[in-house]
């Protein structure tokens, strides 16, 4: 290992600037990864919060697919449905605009307190309580919202020219619920100008024991006036979204790595050529061409892995930053998330390219003739 490392700082800044090459790739597939494993979190997460509701939605577009009172009758009478829950939701921000946001939205939610511990429940509560019966302008909060508009137990928060007094903080979920305000359906519904019958966003909750997936099909044959969306549907749906995701994002920073590969590729070879005849004194000595072989594959590998600490290094700090620093401006979340798995991955893609990137000019350097070799000038 130590004449390998003298050969590479024999050749100090050749060696430096193909790191470079490699850090480059590395760096812009940590940044670009890291958005992406953010996001993936976020929807890992979001599985384990909801992997029991089933989704209802209008079948049909306009006031013929509407959902209706009538609507919430029939679902409750299907085998294994426990609850049928009305949620509405609607901006939080005054003017209905949250702007940029790489992020779940604000939003204000309207859900019956009787049934608020069945579809949050699962998020932790960080201070405070959830909301009760008879509550009135009550509002439990996610992190994200508490920590924008500088909420606690007690805080008032206006919405639509109402005062809402905070009474729970919900705690830290990288999903959705961080950007949720959760206040009794009726006074949100009122608040908002809607009549008595709306229905908004239905959800079901299954009975103990139920399995969603036979329940989403019953609803499909004893209700066929609504979509019925089950857990397991609806992760393949954002899962097939968040593949054509990572394709974009991740397509460009792979592109750059490779540039940084075929920077090794040329720093091998001249290497090979600068040391044709130090090959040639080996092998004449007796080293087997696999020694040789091992030797450039080693120390493109080391090539790889040193580029690679610097650009996963210089990633994580460019991501740090930018979470710092712009997270509020994108929706109050953090935007890139560099985590283990990712950091793996970066450093595996770093020192499996030197590799392959050294295999060429390794294989080169063991195939020289010996004695041409040691004529070599």
């Amino acid at each position: 290992m130590i004449p390998i490392l003298r050969n590479m700082a024999r050749r100090r800044v050749r060696t430096a600037l193909t790191m470079f090459g490699i850090a480059i790739g590395v760096f812009a597939l940590t940044v670009m990864g890291a958005m992406s494993e953010n996001f993936a979190t976020q929807i890992d997460n979001a599985e384990r919060l909801y992997q029991d509701l089933i989704q209802i939605s209008p079948l049909k577009t306009g006031p013929a697919g509407r959902l209706t009172r009538a609507t919430i009758v029939h679902l409750r009478q299907v085998d294994g449905v426990l609850y049928v829950v009305n949620i509405i939701g609607a901006s939080l921000e005054e003017n209905g605009d949250n702007g940029i946001s790489f992020g779940p939205p604000e939003t204000m939610m309207g859900v019956d307190p009787t049934y608020i511990t069945y579809v949050f429940g699962t998020v932790p509560l960080q201070a405070g309580r959830w909301l009760d019966p008879g509550d009135g302008r009550d509002l439990v909060v996610g992190s994200k919202v508490a920590q924008k508009h500088n909420l606690g137990i007690g805080s008032t928060m206006t919405w639509r020219k109402h005062n809402y007094t905070v009474v729970g903080i919900m705690s830290d979920t990288n999903t959705f619920p961080d950007q949720y305000a959760l206040a009794p359906f009726d006074e949100v519904q009122r608040d908002l100008g809607l009549p008595s019958n709306v229905v908004g966003e239905l959800q079901i909750i299954v009975q103990p024991g139920a399995d969603p997936e036979v329940v989403t099909r019953r609803i499909r044959q004893e209700v066929p006036t609504v979509k019925a969306t089950s857990p397991k549907e609806e992760a393949a749906q954002i899962a097939q979204a968040m593949a054509v995701f990572n394709v974009i994002v991740l397509g460009g920073a792979v592109l750059a790595g490779i540039v940084g590969g075929l920077a090794v590729v040329n720093t091998m070879i001249m290497s090979v050529n600068e040391r044709t005849r130090e090959i040639g004194i080996k092998k004449a000595l007796g080293a087997e061409d696999r020694t040789i072989v091992r030797e450039y594959l080693t120390e493109a590998m080391l090539i790889g892995l040193f580029g690679g600490l610097a650009g996963l290094w210089s990633g994580w700090v460019v991501a740090s930053l930018l979470n710092a620093t712009i997270a509020a401006s994108l929706g109050g979340s953090d935007v890139w998330l560099v985590t283990p798995r990712l950091a793996l991955y970066v450093m595996l893609f770093a020192v499996a390219l030197g590799l392959v990137a050294g295999a060429y000019p390794a294989w080169s350097a063991a195939r020289l003739d010996p004695v041409q070799a040691l004529r070599a000038e």
